[in-house]
């Protein structure tokens, strides 16, 4: 097998190779050149850079006047992190002997792209354009391309980012060969990638390589104890084969992993943690995966609601495009969007990363402000499903080489991902990088245990948000271990714990307008006698209200539109009505949901520190049902509230409960035309004090 490159060279090269009596190398024979040059030949047009580095090597030992040999060992050096600038001189002698040879100004370009010498890259890259011809296509595409590349790294390599700080991680993860995909749980605890080199499954029946092309892909995980990576080995056999397996996404709770394998043409598959046993990955149901189709990178929304995936389908704007596909409640992937022309270009975009903030995107990408093969990209979501104009990380994360699968933990202060270059250990490897010019993200990261009798236990942990009661996503802790994590971005959350037997606990959280980063740190205990319930268990209010308290602030600036803040600009007059928010029943119920105790408790500090007034709690209700049902309902709830706030020490006769019903909307229940006007029944779903007097 002879490739393109080899025939066209040899036919301009060899007619002035120099014809003389240079003695053989004496480690090759002639019919040992032939087979040499062959796998040679294979090893370059399959990308095994580094073999075929070696044995062109070798074979311009043997015959240091074939410029053949000479031209490709140059070539073969630019992918050599440890040797890329000599392939500056090996190539111009290559021209010096042959300045005829077009294809030398285009190899030269990329020489000096590679060293950092844009300018002088530039020129060779114009020169070669200029006495292109049309068997030239392909490269003449490549030099417009690393043109434009070369004068984006000028601007973006000129701004060095010394805020972010890049290093290699080295032993233990990465490795002389092929260390890639980063992907890593929230609270940064695993951290699972995708491995190509002598350990692979099936290596024993390989050859021996010096690069990593030769070898399947595996998937391999390691675990950080006491802040350092652990040894990494194979992920086991129900994920690694003998074909390719790469690691390609991994869910908050670290309880999903999402798989890539070249079934198909390429396609993703999902594989589940239970205990500490992956189970066998499955290929996603629904549009994800298409026939026919390459579909290689994916990430999920802290949620597990949104799938982002890479996919070179038709109908995109280039190679690979960045789509998003909705989870189903049969749980396939369906109404498949591409992301459109903010994020993909005519060029690969690949290697989607949502933060756990469900706001901050990152992807790799060939086009935009690239300098040079793949750089890292982010955009923020423009609430309306799709993404703002993306930016280029800079240097030093992106380089001249590519720099693709970009994850950052869930703090925002540490990101990994894929590079190569000078600072390899191998071809490619993984890299950290402590962020400083990095927007921080806004969110509360929520671990702990789930146990059952002081046991650890799995269970299946519902998420509710917002006071329409919308289901967030659900969530499972490990069968084993009992650990869970949760990404929850502002807003209010109910949580629900169910174990496999029955029994379910409920806590709450306000986290509204929280402004940074917080961990909340929860154990769910629950027991099969309710009467053991331990005492010390706080809720996760008073967790959060704990945490604030470390870092001084009050429990209040917390809170910026709040019925606190009512209070401070309206006197406390007889007439006065303030609207109770997030006062929360289950439907047809009268009993308090626990965020409605964060409410509920301020009010206790307002009648406590206005000790004269006498208020009116009234609770409203929607049309639904009849007069009498919602005005009984509605006393109930009001009651509900009153019984409270005696409990908290408020005097009994300070305090009035009337149910209104759905006698005193403030909102239509239905729209012009009839129909249900969700909006409008929530605003009547609604609870208020009123000041009756005030001495």
């Amino acid at each position: 097998m002879k490739t393109g490159l080899r025939l066209l060279t040899i036919s301009l090269l060899l007619i002035i190779t120099i014809n003389t009596n240079a003695q053989d190398d004496e480690r090759l024979t002639k019919k040992g050149a032939k087979v040499m040059i062959e796998k040679a030949d294979i090893n370059f047009e399959e990308k095994n850079y580094m073999d075929a580095l070696d044995q062109f090597t070798q074979l311009y030992n043997y015959k240091p006047n074939d410029l053949y040999y000479k031209l490709m060992m140059g070539i073969c050096l630019t992918y050599d992190p440890a040797q890329k600038e000599k392939s500056i001189e090996i190539i111009e002698q290559v021209k010096i002997t042959n300045p005829e040879y077009n294809l030398c100004n285009f190899y030269l370009g990329k020489a000096y792209a590679v060293n950092y010498q844009f300018d002088k890259a530039v020129n060779f890259f114009n020169m070669f354009l200029t006495r292109a011809t049309t068997d030239d296509a392909a490269q003449k595409g490549v030099a417009s391309q690393m043109i434009q590349n070369c004068k984006n790294a000028k601007e973006i390599l000129a701004d060095t980012i010394t805020q972010n700080i890049v290093e290699n991680i080295k032993y233990p993860i990465n490795s002389q060969y092929s260390e890639y995909v980063p992907v890593i749980s929230a609270d940064e605890s695993v951290m699972i990638f995708t491995y190509r080199g002598i350990k692979s499954k099936g290596a024993e029946d390989i050859e021996q390589s010096m690069g990593s092309e030769a070898y399947m892909e595996d998937v391999f995980i390691s675990y950080k104890k006491n802040g350092e990576w652990t040894e990494p080995t194979s992920i086991g056999d129900n994920i690694n084969s003998d074909k390719h397996d790469a690691a390609i996404a991994l869910s908050v709770d670290g309880q999903t992993l999402f798989i890539y394998k070249t079934d198909g043409g390429g396609d993703i598959y999902v594989s589940h943690l239970t205990g500490e046993n992956w189970s066998k990955p499955k290929a996603l149901e629904g549009g994800v995966n298409k026939k026919g189709s390459w579909e290689g990178s994916c990430s999920l929304s802290a949620n597990g609601k949104t799938l982002y995936f890479a996919s070179n389908r038709d109908g995109g704007f280039g190679g690979r495009d960045l789509y998003k596909a909705e989870l189903q409640a049969d749980g396939s992937w369906d109404n498949v969007q591409n992301l459109g022309p903010n994020v993909n270009t005519s060029y690969n975009d690949d290697a989607p990363f949502i933060h756990p903030d469900n706001r901050t995107f990152f992807f790799s990408s060939e086009g935009h402000t690239s300098v040079g093969g793949y750089d890292i990209f982010s955009c923020l979501a423009d609430g309306y499903g799709g993404f703002h104009e993306p930016k280029n990380l800079g240097y030093p994360i992106n380089t001249i080489d590519d720099n693709r699968y970009f994850v950052l933990a869930a703090d925002g202060k540490t990101g990994y991902y894929s590079g190569g270059g000078k600072e390899s250990v191998g071809e490619q490897d993984i890299f950290k990088i402590v962020t400083g010019k990095i927007e921080k993200p806004v969110l509360a990261l929520l671990l702990g245990k789930v146990y059952f009798n002081d046991v650890p236990t799995g269970s299946v942990m519902h998420l509710y948000k917002q006071v329409e009661g919308e289901l967030e996503g659900s969530f499972v802790s490990n069968s084993e271990s009992g650990k869970y994590v949760m990404a929850l971005s502002p807003g209010i959350y109910e949580i629900e714990v169910e174990l496999e037997s029955g029994e379910i606990v409920r806590d709450s959280v306000r986290l509204n307008d929280i402004k940074e980063y917080v961990v909340l740190h929860k154990d769910f205990r629950i027991y099969s006698d309710s009467s053991l319930i331990a005492d010390n268990n706080p809720t996760l209010q008073e967790l959060l209200n704990k945490e604030l308290e470390k870092e001084g602030k009050t429990i209040d600036t917390l809170f910026t539109d709040n019925i606190v803040a009512d209070i401070e600009l309206k006197p406390m007059e007889a007439g006065r009505a303030f609207k109770l928010k997030n006062i929360l029943y289950d439907f047809d119920r009268a009993s308090l949901r626990p965020e409605s105790i964060v409410e509920l408790d301020r009010l206790v500090v307002i009648l406590t520190e206005h000790a004269a007034i006498k208020v009116e709690i009234s609770s409203h209700t929607d049309s639904k049902g009849t007069d009498t049902y919602n005005q009984r309902l509605s006393q109930r709830r009001a009651q509900s509230v009153i019984d409270y706030l005696i409990k908290k020490g408020i005097t009994k006769s300070r305090l009035v409960a009337s149910g209104y019903g759905e006698a005193k909307p403030v909102a239509p229940n239905e729209l012009p035309n009839g129909d249900d006007n969700p909006d409008g029944r929530q605003q009547n779903r609604r609870t208020e004090f009123k000041v009756l007097e005030s001495k």
